[in-house]
This record gives C-alpha cells, structure tokens and sequence, in this order.
C-alpha cells in the first residue's frame, strides 16, 4: 500500500528532474554556440583598432555570456506550466541576518577557492597547466580593460548563473526537501564548468549559495556574493600586475585576512542568533502561535535513496556524460600539448 501511494510522487519528482535536465541539455547546445560566437566574434574583432575592438568584443562576450544562462531560463519556463513551477524569489525584504549570510559564504567559498586550488595543483598541477595553454591572465594596460573585466567576469557571471541554478533549479527541486535541492543544484552547478579542476571549489560554492537561498528567500543574496567572490579575483589579478610583488602579495594576504575574519564572527553571530531565537521560543512558550516555517520540509516526501536514483534519469545521465566528456578534452589535450604528464 506505501508503494502504491508513492508512484504518483515519484512520478511528479521524475517529471520535474526531466524538466531540469532537458534545460541543462539546452544550456549544454547554448554553451557550445556561445563558444563559436566567441571564437567568430575575436576574428572579427581583431580587424578594429585595439580599444575600439576590445570594448566592442568584452560587451558582446557579456550579453552572450548573459543569453548561454537565461535562454535555457526562458526554455524551461516554457515546457512548465505556471501552476507546477516555482517561482523565482526576487524579494528584497529579506531576514536582518542576510548581511551575516553574506559575509560567511564569501569567506567559506574564498576558503573552498584556496583548497581547490592547492589539491588540485598537488595532484596534477591543473591550474597551472590550464593558464599555460589559454595564456596568462590578461594585463590591464588600462582602467577601461578592467570596468569591462569586472562586467563580463563579476557581473554577467553573478547575475546569470543563479538565475539559472538557484532560481530555476534549487527552486524547483526544494518540494522535494532542502537537501535535494541545495546538493542537486551544486552537482549540476559544478557540472556546469566543465572543469575538473574547479569542481570540488565550484561544488562546495554551490552549496553555500544553494543554503544562503533557502534561508533568505531570495536570490538577490546569492547574485551579491557571486559577484564578490569574482570580484575579489579581479582585484587579486590587478594587484599582482600593478603592485611590486612583495607588497602586492601581503595587499592580498591582508584582504584574505579580512574577509575571513568577518566569516567568522558573522558565523558566530548567526549561531548566537539561532540559540536565543531558540531559548526565547521555549520561554515565551508556543502555545496558540504560528510555527516558523521549517527549511528542511519536503511538501513531495520521498526516501532519500529514491530521490538519488531517479535523480539520474536518461535526460540527466546524458547532460552529466556530455560535461564529463568535455572536461576530459581538456585534460587530454593539455597531455597532447606536454603541459600534463602523461
């Protein structure tokens, strides 16, 4: 009889996993177009003057890279019904804590930067090899290079990335429960990149951004710590072109210093919080008062197992073989070229 009555919800959970899969397969389609746009739009580019033609392929690059998220966003809206999709929270009422939230996940994600980073170079030196074959980071010759820079790698980024993974996918998997939804989201958002050496850090961000949406109900968060987090890059990048080497490396050991440092006493604040929100609750008693909403409700209750394996439907199994695939190209070729060990 319990297995009868969970064949309807699961079918519902299937449904909605293919929904969000053939939307990743479109973003898949979008990301190998914008790639040609790109490499068509550098040729075309090359033939204006050098500022003219850097201004002109930094903005198109932005709108493209703004069109490779919102276009599945816009797809996805429409093979869902309205009544059976979630909608996009865009409130700007949001808890008095959301500053704390801020702090802390720019912190952890930076923390989970650093040891992405140092894993991933003391295995196979990824990061490393990766800049080797692209080129070094680009020099700012000028302040117009970097407004661009901070627009095409800290703005388009923040904006249309969680409107697509937090906004669309952790929205729509949250019935199923927070869990399901916030390491869903990260999966796919770590799938996303198509680079081995960014998954553990681009995973672990996933998660902090999918738990700061459940807890402020909005978007809006998530889109400002993206942005600080590529943001902080950015100036991480201009301080080792523009400062002497010495003082440039202890200008960003002070700035990590300091955005850790705010992590965790925001961290403290918020487990302080949490404790007297709790110890208020049992004093002033709960009797003939609304019960707070509980994060970790699943309106669709499935077995956990079961959300797992029909997580992985066809339609998913092809988006994750296809990000895999590509991320192995790129390691393969960097063993061609002779910058990876064979």
């Amino acid at each position: 009889m319990i297995g009868l009555t969970q064949v309807p919800e699961e079918q519902k959970y299937k449904k909605t996993v293919n929904r969000i899969a053939f939307t990743m397969l479109i973003f898949f389609g979008m990301f190998m177009l914008v790639s040609g746009m790109t490499a068509l739009l550098t040729i075309l580019t090359g033939y204006l003057p050098t500022v003219p033609g850097n201004v002109v392929y930094e903005l198109c690059y932005g709108f493209l890279y703004i069109a490779m998220f919102v276009v599945p966003v816009f797809f996805f809206r429409l093979i869902v019904p309205r009544e059976e999709r979630a909608p996009i929270l865009t409130v700007w009422q949001m808890p008095r804590e959301t500053p704390l939230y801020i702090f802390v996940a720019i912190a952890f994600t930076g923390a989970a930067a650093y040891l992405n980073s140092v894993l991933s170079d003391l295995f196979f030196e990824y990061s490393g090899a990766t800049e080797e074959l692209i080129g070094s980071s680009v020099s700012f010759t000028s302040n117009y290079q970097l407004v661009l820079m901070v627009f095409t790698t800290a703005v388009a980024p923040a904006f249309a990335e969680e409107l697509l993974f937090r906004g669309v996918v952790l929205g729509n998997l949250l019935p199923y429960g927070r869990t399901t939804a916030v390491l869903g989201s990260a999966v796919l958002f770590g799938l996303m990149h198509q680079n081995i050496g960014q998954f553990l850090y681009t995973m672990v961000a996933g998660v902090i951004l999918g738990y700061m949406y459940v807890q402020t109900r909005s978007i809006w968060p998530c889109v400002l710590t993206h942005f600080c987090n590529n943001f902080l890059s950015i100036i991480y990048t201009a301080i080792g072109e523009r400062v002497p080497e010495v003082r440039g490396y202890a200008l960003i050991y002070v700035i990590e210093l300091t955005v850790l440092a705010l992590g965790l006493v925001s961290g403290v604040m918020l487990i302080n919080r949490g404790k007297n929100r709790k110890k208020a609750l049992l004093q002033s008693g709960c009797f003939e008062r609304a019960a707070e909403p509980d994060p970790e409700h699943a309106a669709v209750a499935l077995p956990w197992r079961r959300r797992v394996r029909l997580f992985f439907t066809a339609p998913m199994i092809i988006f994750v073989s296809l990000c895999v695939v590509q991320a192995l190209t790129m390691v393969a070729l960097l063993m061609l070229v002779g910058i990876l060990p064979v």
